[in-house]
């Protein structure tokens, strides 16, 4: 009982630190387990980018990077044991403004194939749709995002990859073809609550016509996944740039509440 206190207690000290600055939404390497039928998971994220010489669109001005804190609220659903839905919205306040409303995220499906352990990889596929504020860049601007998801777990070791196509469906990049992500991580069970591990994250340009390697966005991300307890999940890490075009250095932050 009282490691269930303490355990409690450090869990609400973090949130209100959290919650007493802002919210995140990007660096996440997305695993083949979802909620089952009825479930509902509840997940907050957050970055702050702490370093970075980057500007950035917001609301009819160019703003600095540094200093933003990116926030995220999200709500997933069960439908059935291998198919989840969700929604996301996404909050944004650069250094010396207010926090403002982005963007609405519809998870059209997340659905798992096969039962874990009969492929080499237990596989799923992840559909979004995103619905920004036409404020933000001054018109309307959508994308759809396709993601594949691969797991293996080896023993107390659990690899990860996420390679994802987008396509902007409105907006000033709707001409352009598919655009492609990559996502990756490897977690090992240090205790059964505690997780080290080492994340990597890229954004390329079209898939017919990649970037230049130094216009491209590349991160490594030291982090540790800690079970609070068995419902709570608190994820965090620091994603260091690796490019020209990367943020130096951003905090993430994601705590996941199953119910």
């Amino acid at each position: 009982m009282r490691k269930n206190a303490v355990s409690v207690g450090l869990f609400g000290l973090i949130l209100f630190l959290f919650t007493a600055a802002a919210e995140a939404r990007h660096f996440k390497v997305y695993g083949y387990q979802g909620p089952d039928a009825g479930e509902v998971e509840l997940v907050y994220w957050t970055d702050y980018v702490a370093a970075s010489d980057l500007q950035m669109p917001f609301f009819g001005k160019s703003v600095d990077r540094e200093g933003l804190w990116e926030h995220t609220f999200e709500v997933e659903y069960g439908v059935t044991d291998r198919w989840t839905i969700a929604g996301y919205a996404d909050f944004e306040q650069p250094s010396g403004k207010d926090l403002e409303y982005i963007q609405w995220r519809a998870v059209l499906s997340r659905y798992r194939f096969f039962e874990r352990g009969e492929r080499f990889f237990d596989t799923a596929i992840y559909l979004e749709y995103y619905f920004r504020d036409p404020d933000y860049v001054g018109e309307p601007q959508e994308k759809i995002e396709a993601r594949l998801i691969l797991e293996k777990r080896v023993g107390a070791a659990v690899l990860r990859l996420n390679p994802k196509v987008e396509k902007a469906w409105s907006g000033p990049n709707v001409e352009e073809g598919l655009e492609f992500e990559y996502g990756a991580s490897l977690y090992v069970g240090l205790t059964p609550q505690v997780k080290p591990g080492i994340e990597a994250y890229g954004s390329m340009g079209e898939l017919v016509n990649l970037k230049s390697p130094r216009d491209q966005q590349h991160y490594i991300v030291p982090a540790v996944n800690w079970r609070i307890l068995p419902n709570i999940n608190w994820n965090i890490g620091v994603a260091f740039g690796l490019t020209d075009a990367s943020d130096d250095v951003v905090v993430k932050s994601i705590i996941e509440v199953g119910l």
